[in-house]
């Protein structure tokens, strides 16, 4: 998840890394609001203004951090690929593909193993993109946008029939089946929970897309900017004039399931609206890394880029140390989960980056590293 450290890096390389930093400031935010606050978080009685941007379930901020950070590990996947596809050399391309799976296989693993104190982890979903991404690397862009498409059809169709079942009286218990079984694996991965591949391969396939262009990049930013503007404005329309406002029968439920910006639904609005976000993130986090690429703030911040693995999995420890084991810290509201994630993240940004300049990439990351290559 990191890139090697070096003091002085391409403006290009480095709008990666300062992305990802910003990007793990609302995952930990957003997380802690989650986990501390459980059924508040999510369904509260009457909700604030902050509230309702922060709500997990249906907030205009949920899952955008998390899709940017995959749209820009999609994008470090072109790169790593890059030079074995330009060399035109199978057993480079093959190389390149093993490193890509090892790694996958590495953090599926380590997934599935912190899913047992932080469910819906995104670590887990994370390597089955890089696993699958091991294949999809080498794919012209062309296929590339044919799978997100279909990707998406699937979810939106699939959040759709849920919703027609449901309106029988038919729950499909079958698709959220019980913990730690096979089955629920192959579902959860594929399917259901917090980030399936159907549709969150869709945030993969763009980064890819991006990242063989990021060349680029200063001629197509203000495209990408329109465009995703032009999404997110379109998403906004068709949510306030078609969806419907009130359910008087099954079609306008299934309609509400299919057009449903929730994202617990994935369906087509939330990953059109998601996508043009990540985007837009980029493209503003990259327009001012390239206009002060000297600067100490982009420095400090590339650094805690390039750790955001060793990050996350502190996160994770810490919450579990000051909320679950030593009970320091008790749910009051969204304002205890801002200030215990702030908290966290000011100590962090500079640990990291006093480890990344004096030992190179963070332990995690090392051990990354040695398993996948």
């Amino acid at each position: 998840m990191g890139i090697a450290n070096s003091p002085i890096r391409p403006s290009r390389i480095s709008s990666l890394d300062v992305t990802r930093a910003i990007a793990l400031v609302g995952v930990v935010t957003m997380n802690y609001h989650a986990y501390l606050n459980k059924d508040k978080a999510f369904y509260p009685p009457r909700p604030s203004f902050a509230e309702r941007i922060f709500n997990p379930l249906s907030g205009i901020l949920t899952t955008r951090f998390a899709a940017t950070f995959v749209l820009v590990a999609g994008m470090s996947i072109a790169l790593l690929v890059q030079s074995a596809m330009q060399s035109g050399n199978t057993d480079l391309i093959r190389s390149a593909q093993m490193k890509l799976a090892r790694r996958g296989l590495f953090l599926y693993a380590l997934g599935a193993a912190v899913q047992w104190i932080w469910p819906g982890t995104i670590l887990f979903y994370y390597g089955a993109f890089l696993l699958i991404s091991a294949v999809m690397c080498t794919w012209s862009n062309r296929s590339l946008i044919t799978i997100s498409l279909v990707s998406i059809a699937v979810s939106t169709g699939l959040s759709a029939w849920r919703g027609y079942q449901f309106f029988q009286g038919n729950f499909t218990q079958w698709l959220s089946p019980a913990p730690n079984s096979p089955r629920n694996l192959f579902i959860r991965t594929f399917f259901d929970y917090t980030h399936p591949v159907f549709p969150w391969i869709t945030f993969i396939c763009a980064g890819i897309i991006l990242g063989r262009n990021l060349e680029r990049l200063s001629h197509l930013r203000t495209r990408i900017m329109l465009l995703s503007s032009v999404a997110l404005f379109a998403t906004f329309l068709i949510r306030t004039f078609v969806m419907p406002d009130s359910i008087t029968s099954q079609s306008d439920y299934v309609l509400q399931r299919a057009l449903s910006t929730n994202n617990h639904d994935h369906a087509i609005l939330h990953v059109t609206s998601t996508l043009a976000v990540a985007l837009l993130a980029f493209c503003i986090i990259s327009l001012i890394t390239d206009l002060r690429p000297t600067s100490r703030a982009v420095a400090f911040l590339a650094r805690t880029g390039q750790m955001t693995l060793s990050i996350y999995l502190a996160h994770v420890l810490v919450f579990n140390l000051v909320v679950n084991w030593l009970n320091w810290v008790r749910p009051t509201g969204l304002d205890t989960a801002l200030v215990l994630s702030l908290a966290f993240y000011i100590a962090a940004v500079p640990v990291s980056s006093l480890w990344n300049r004096r030992f190179g990439i963070g332990p995690c990351e090392r051990v990354y590293r040695a398993f996948g290559g």
